[in-house]
């Protein structure tokens, strides 16, 4: 299958590392795990190949939970929150008590696989294309956006039966990623998410999976300023036709 390329209105390869001032100025986090985003409708998939190894074996195929997770900031610097996984060569702590360290990098898992400039793109855009709309807490649409993200990682080509990377699953969940992957080859819009990505740092020498997080792009104040304009304008003209 042809490679895909997203279309894209920044900087290629550029992360954007922002969330809050608070949190960006942590030095290291504090997370722990409180489930999945799909709850009782959480769906695994199974993983056929992947450029690393299966944690503990090596061995692929293996069968794997995919879902966003709402994770917490016990340093209160992000509080609760909703993370993706991008990290296959490491186990998620599942702990809700024992809290693991973590830290916004710009350099995203450079303790792991690695994101290529390209590769950031690609989160970027699928974010931006489909983030908005995705129903997280349903468990096949969960499923497939971590699916084309795991794809835009390790691969790019969308296709989830060749290349680098490849997966099984039901039809709706292999659907679904295909479809969050044409939304973002289509996508010609402007940036919509400022993309996180957290690196596990446990001091412990232990490694847990790395994740990314989203918060939207906030406002210009100029916007703030149209929006709350527009709106008086909207409130003046029903009173004038309420008098």
């Amino acid at each position: 299958m042809t490679q895909s390329f997203f279309k894209l209105s920044f900087l290629s390869g550029v992360s954007a590392v922002a969330l809050t001032a608070t949190a960006a100025s942590a030095s290291t986090l504090s997370l722990t795990y409180h489930g999945a985003s799909s709850g009782a409708d959480a769906k695994n998939v199974t993983i056929q190949a992947a450029p690393v190894t299966y944690p503990g074996s090596g061995d692929w195929p293996n069968t794997v939970g995919a879902w966003g997770f709402q994770m917490q900031d016990s340093t209160g610097g992000l509080g609760s929150f909703l993370a993706w996984c991008l990290d296959l060569g490491s186990f998620l702590s599942s702990s809700a008590v024992n809290a693991k360290p973590y830290s916004i990098t710009s350099t995203p898992f450079d303790n792991s696989y690695g994101l290529s400039g390209a590769a950031q793109d690609r989160v970027q855009t699928l974010f931006d294309a489909n983030f908005d709309a995705l129903d997280t807490a349903d468990g096949n649409s969960a499923a497939g956006f971590q699916l084309a993200l795991w794809d835009a990682v390790y691969d790019g080509d969308g296709d989830m039966t060749s290349g680098a990377f490849q997966a099984t699953a039901s039809t709706a969940i292999l659907d679904l990623a295909s479809d969050y992957f044409g939304a973002a080859d289509a996508y010609g819009g402007t940036k919509q998410y400022n993309v996180s990505y957290l690196q596990s740092d446990d001091s412990n020498g232990g490694k847990y999976q790395n994740l990314v997080t989203v918060a939207p792009v906030p406002i210009p104040a100029a916007g703030v300023l149209m929006l709350l304009a527009l709106g008086g304008l909207g409130a003046a003209s029903r009173r004038a036709k309420q008098g």
